[in-house]
């Protein structure tokens, strides 16, 4: 896993540098390893800066609608009934993200972000980040 953070920084290096192979090789092999490790935080790190270069990463049953059945597809098998955008919010949050920093992961305006979380809270039932954070530390 030490191998594979610097892997991750060195890509996100290359990225900035604009070395766009070896920054793709880079976290390309960061996001193995966290995958193999069960570093779900760090893997998703990886993988949103290997969408940033442009890589197609597969998104995993989470995300993904499922074939055939509209957008709204799987929003049953996400905890408490959140949708897919809001299960991605959620998660960050419970990463310790802000609404600035969620905002720029996922290209969004923190206006979106704050309204998105207003509406995990009442899904979930919490009044704040924290709450948030403990409820999808339980779920898993």
């Amino acid at each position: 896993p030490e191998a594979a953070r610097a892997d991750l920084t060195a890509g996100i290096a290359h990225a900035a540098a604009d070395e766009r192979g070896e920054a793709r090789e880079r976290l390309r092999a960061a996001a193995e390893v966290f995958e193999e490790c069960g570093m779900r935080g760090l893997h998703a790190q990886a993988v949103r800066e290997q969408r940033r270069l442009g890589v197609r990463v597969p998104g995993g049953p989470r995300t993904a609608p499922a074939k055939g059945r509209g957008k709204s597809a799987g929003k049953g098998d996400l905890p408490f009934g959140l949708s897919p955008r809001e299960h991605e919010i959620a998660l960050l949050v419970a990463e310790g993200c802000s609404n600035q920093q969620i905002a720029e992961r996922l290209y969004l305006s923190v206006r979106t972000v704050e309204t998105h979380l207003s509406r995990v809270f009442a899904k979930i039932g919490v009044p704040s980040r924290v709450g948030v954070a403990t409820a999808m530390n339980r779920r898993g």
